[in-house]
C-alpha cells in the first residue's frame, strides 16, 4: 500500500515538471529597463530618468528595495488591431501602476493587491492587464511595481489565446501539486488515526501547514476563497510558515527519537521550534518586510539543524534517517534556488520558479518514504511483541495455575465455622497467601500473608511462605512458636523481601481464639452487632531471625463474625485516613446481613470508593455457629 501511495506521487511529481517544463517554452519575457528613482509619473513620462542597460532577465530586484519602475516595448506587427495580456508573475505585490501614452494622451491603470476590486479585465491570480494596439503600433510601457519584501516582477506578454492555453497548464501544474500533498496529509493522517504515533500527527500538521503557505504564496487563497475581500493576506502567511516549522521540528524530534540518543540537541531542536513557533503567534504585530528578511535567518538555520540532526541520528543507527537527510537536502537546494532567483543572482528558470514547489514535492515523498519505513519497523516489532506476549500470557496461565494449586481448594469447613474467603490479585497472580490446618474437628489454625511486591515475582515467594507454614505445623497450637519458625525459615529462604503474617488458632472446646501477627493489620470481629478489634504488634517475617513475637487471646461467643484480611482490603482509599475509620463505617451500614451478603456487600462498598486497585486482597470472614 504504501509503496503504491508513493509511486502514486511520483508520477504526479513527473507530470508536475513536465507540464512546468512546457510552460517554459511559452513566449519569451520582454527586454526590460528599469530604475529605482523616487520619480512621477510625469517625470518618467518625460524620460527624466536613469534607465538601466536593457535587460532580459532581470526580473528580481531582491528584499531591500521598495519600488521599481520598469519600461518596455511593445509592437503590433499586424495589419490589424491585436491585443496582448500583461502578466505579472507575482501574486503577493502590493500595487502596479501601468502606464503609457497615447495620442498625447496618458492612459493608466492600477492593480492593488489588497483590493480585489481595482482590476478586474481578467481574473487571476496575479496581476494581469490587457493591452490593445492598434495596427503597426509601437508603444513604450511604463510600470511601477511597489511591494513590502521581495521585490519581483517577472512579466510576460502573452497573446489571448496563449495566456489562456498558460493559464491551464499553470493550474494543471498547480492542481499536481496540491495533489501529491493532498494525497500524502490523507495517507499519513489515516495511518496516524491506526497506530497513534506522535511523528504521523506532527507531519500532517506540518503537510497542513504547507498546503496553506502555497495557498496563500500563489495567490489562490485571495483568487478562489475570498475574490470579493479587501483582506491583506501577507501577514498570513509567516504566520503559516513559522508554523510549519515549528511542526517540522516536533515531527524530527520524535521520527528522530533524539530525546534518548542527544537529550543536548533534542532541547536545543526543541528550544528553537517553540522560539518560532512563539514567533508565529506574534507575526500579525511584526512588519511584514522584517519578516521576510528574518525569515532568510531563521529558515537555514533551523533547516541546518535538523539536518546535523538527521546525519547524527543516522550515525547512531537510526537508518530511516537517510530519507530524512534527503527530504531535508533536497528542500534546502529547492529554496536556495528559489531564493537566489528572487534576489537576482541566479537568472529565472523553471527551476528558479518552482524550486520551492518541486522541493517540497521531493521532500514530503521522502519523508513518506521514512515514515513507511518507520511504520514497517513498528509492525515487526508490534508483532514480536505480539508473540511476546502471548508467551508471557500462556506463562502467566501456567503460573496462576500452579498457584491455585498453593492455595487451599476450598475454604476451611466445620461444624463449628462457617467460612467464606475472597482471593483477587492485583495480577494474574499476586503475592498473597492463605492456608490452614484442621487436625480435628475441634479446632483449627487459618495463616495468612502478604509478600512484599506484586505480580510473578511475589507469587514464586509465597510458595516459599507454604513451605514455612507447613513446616511448621508440628507448632499449631501455639500461634507464637509457629511464627516464630516460619520466620527464621524465611530469613534464610527470602532474599531482600519481607512478609507480613498473621496466625489464628481456633480452639473451639475451650471457646477461645489465640492468634500472633507479623505486620499484618489488626482481627476485626462483630459480637452482638457491636464492631471490636484486636492488635498484636510484630515485626515483619524475614528480618529479624531471633525476634520473639506475641500472643493474644480473645475468647469466643456463638454468633460471633471475624474479619481476616491483608491490608489491600482498606488501602488506597481514603488519603490520610487510618483503618478504623474507613472500614468501621462502611462494617457498621451491614452489620444485620447474613454471613455471604455481608461478605460480598463490603468488598462492593469498598470498591465503589477505590479509584484503582494497587495490590492484592485477600478476605476471609468466619461466623461461629
Amino acid at each position: 500500500m504504501i509503496r503504491k501511495i508513493l509511486k502514486f506521487n511520483l508520477w504526479l511529481l513527473f507530470a508536475f515538471l513536465s507540464v512546468t517544463s512546457c510552460t517554459s517554452k511559452l513566449p519569451e519575457r520582454p527586454i526590460i529597463q528599469y530604475s529605482f528613482q523616487n520619480l512621477t509619473l510625469e517625470q518618467v513620462l518625460s524620460e527624466e530618468v536613469e534607465w538601466s542597460k536593457p535587460e532580459e532577465l532581470k526580473y528580481n530586484f531582491g528584499y531591500w528595495k521598495r519600488f521599481v519602475w520598469v519600461k518596455f516595448e511593445l509592437v503590433n506587427h499586424s495589419e490589424a488591431p491585436f491585443q496582448y495580456i500583461l502578466d505579472i508573475e507575482s501574486p503577493w505585490v502590493d500595487e502596479v501602476l501601468l502606464a503609457w501614452k497615447s495620442h498625447d494622451l496618458v492612459e493608466t491603470k492600477i492593480y492593488r493587491g489588497a483590493d480585489s476590486h481595482a482590476l478586474k479585465e481578467i481574473p487571476h491570480r496575479n496581476p494581469v492587464f490587457s493591452l490593445d494596439l492598434s495596427p503597426k503600433e509601437k508603444r513604450i510601457v511604463y510600470l511601477k511595481i511597489a511591494n513590502v519584501g521581495i521585490l519581483s516582477a517577472p512579466l510576460r506578454i502573452w497573446t489571448h489565446s496563449s495566456f489562456f492555453d498558460r493559464v491551464e497548464r499553470d493550474y494543471f501544474a498547480n492542481g499536481i501539486y496540491f495533489g501529491i500533498i493532498s494525497a500524502l496529509l490523507l495517507y499519513n493522517l489515516l495511518i496516524f488515526v491506526s497506530v497513534r504515533e506522535k511523528a504521523y500527527l506532527f507531519y500532517c500538521l506540518y503537510l497542513t501547514t504547507l498546503l496553506i503557505n502555497y495557498t496563500l504564496l500563489g495567490g489562490f487563497f485571495k483568487q478562489l476563497l475570498i475574490p470579493e475581500s479587501f483582506l491583506n493576506v501577507k501577514p498570513y502567511l509567516y504566520t503559516s510558515v513559522n508554523a510549519s516549522l515549528l511542526f517540522v521540528g516536533l515531527f524530527s524530534l520524535s521520527f528522530l527519537n533524539l530525546k534518548s540518543l542527544n537529550p543536548n540537541l533534542d532541547r536545543l531542536i526543541l528550544g528553537s521550534a517553540v522560539a518560532i513557533g512563539v514567533y508565529s503567534v506574534f507575526s500579525f504585530l511584526i512588519p511584514y518586510h522584517w519578516m521576510e528578511i528574518s525569515f532568510i535567518y531563521t529558515f537555514p538555520y533551523f533547516i541546518l539543524l535538523l539536518v546535523s540532526a538527521g546525519i547524527y541520528s543516522y550515525w547512531k543507527g537510526v537508518k530511516s534517517s537517510l530519507f530524512f537527510v534527503s527530504a531535508w537536502v533536497t528542500l534546502f537546494v529547492g529554496v536556495i534556488v528559489d531564493s537566489l532567483t528572487k534576489a537576482s543572482i541566479l537568472p529565472t528558470t523553471t527551476f528558479g520558479r518552482y524550486g520551492v514547489q518541486i522541493g517540497t514535492a521531493f521532500e514530503v515523498i521522502l519523508f513518506s518514504l521514512a515514515l513507511g519505513r518507520r511504520l514497517r519497523f513498528l509492525l515487526e516489532e508490534n508483532l514480536a511483541s505480539q508473540n511476546q506476549l502471548s508467551a508471557i500470557r500462556k506463562d502467566l496461565e501456567v503460573a496462576r495455575r500452579i498457584q491455585m494449586r498453593i492455595l487451599p481448594a476450598e475454604a476451611p469447613k466445620s461444624e463449628h465455622v462457617s467460612a467464606i474467603v475472597s482471593y483477587l490479585p492485583l495480577y494474574d497472580i499476586g503475592g498473597d497467601f492463605y492456608d490452614y490446618f484442621d487436625s480435628n474437628k475441634n479446632e483449627l489454625g487459618i495463616v495468612i500473608a502478604d509478600v512484599t511486591g506484586h505480580g510473578v515475582s511475589a507469587a514464586l515467594d509465597s510458595s516459599t511462605v507454604k513451605i514455612a507454614f507447613r513446616n511448621a505445623k508440628s507448632f499449631m497450637h501455639l500461634p507464637k512458636e509457629l511464627m516464630g519458625e516460619m520466620n527464621r525459615f524465611l530469613c534464610t529462604s527470602l532474599n531482600a523481601r519481607f512478609v507480613s503474617a498473621a496466625y489464628f488458632y481456633f480452639d473451639f472446646e475451650a471457646m477461645k481464639l489465640m492468634f500472633t501477627s507479623a505486620g499484618n493489620p489488626p482481627l476485626i470481629f462483630i459480637r452482638d452487632g457491636e464492631v471490636q478489634s484486636a492488635e498484636c504488634p510484630g515485626l515483619l517475617l524475614g528480618v529479624r531471625p531471633d525476634f520473639s513475637y506475641e500472643q493474644k487471646e480473645v475468647l469466643l461467643k456463638k454468633g460471633d463474625r471475624f474479619l481476616i484480611f491483608t491490608d489491600g482490603l482498606y488501602e488506597n482509599l481514603k488519603p490520610n485516613e487510618d483503618l478504623y475509620s474507613i472500614l468501621y463505617p462502611e462494617i457498621r451500614s451491614i452489620v444485620g446481613l447474613a454471613q455471604n451478603d455481608f461478605h460480598q456487600k463490603l468488598l462492593e462498598r469498598l470498591s465503589s470508593i477505590r479509584t484503582i486497585l494497587k495490590d492484592d486482597i485477600t478476605f476471609i470472614s468466619l461466623d461461629l455457629v
